[in-house]
């Protein structure tokens, strides 16, 4: 992409402070985008969105929580003008035997993988319409494969 289309662009990125998401974020800012960094760990986004420099916006925002992601929309919206590029990263792995001991580990990958990804489309979809900007979704080849002990998470990336 020409850098100086890309300058005006804005990309939110969810599960930036670490991994894949932060890769995503500092390849995007290379590029010449406006970053919104969203995870959970402040610090972590903080450190990120300081290495970036000018451009960069760190945003706590926990992905299963509406109003951390509707908080996180307004703040794009205003101080950096709307979202173009929305990558859903934030995800999850909780490995294990499948059966009801982990009945909370499914649930916790059910709600950050899939329904994560959805209630951030949901809410970043307007400024995405406005913008007609484009939707990443990060998944795993485990969303095409399971192997014992990750069937949970094999479903929610398939998801």
């Amino acid at each position: 992409m020409d850098s100086g289309k890309a300058a005006e662009k804005v990309a939110v990125i969810t599960g930036a402070s670490s991994g894949i998401g932060a890769a995503t974020a500092r390849a995007l800012h290379a590029g010449g985008f406006k970053v919104a960094l969203l995870a959970r760990r402040l610090d972590r986004l903080q450190a990120l969105a300081s290495e970036l420099g000018s451009g960069a916006v760190a945003l706590e925002a926990d992905v299963t929580s509406r109003d951390d992601l509707e908080n996180a929309a307004a703040t794009v919206r205003i101080e950096l003008g709307g979202t173009d590029v929305l990558v859903n990263n934030a995800g999850v792995m909780l490995l294990g035997p499948f059966g009801p001991k982990l009945d909370s580990d499914y649930r916790t990958m059910v709600n950050v993988n899939l329904l994560g990804a959805i209630t951030a489309t949901e809410v970043f979809l307007d400024q995405l319409r406005e913008r007609r900007g484009d939707l990443v979704n990060i998944s795993s080849v485990a969303g095409r494969t399971s192997r014992p002990g990750d069937a949970v998470y094999a479903a929610t990336k398939w998801g």
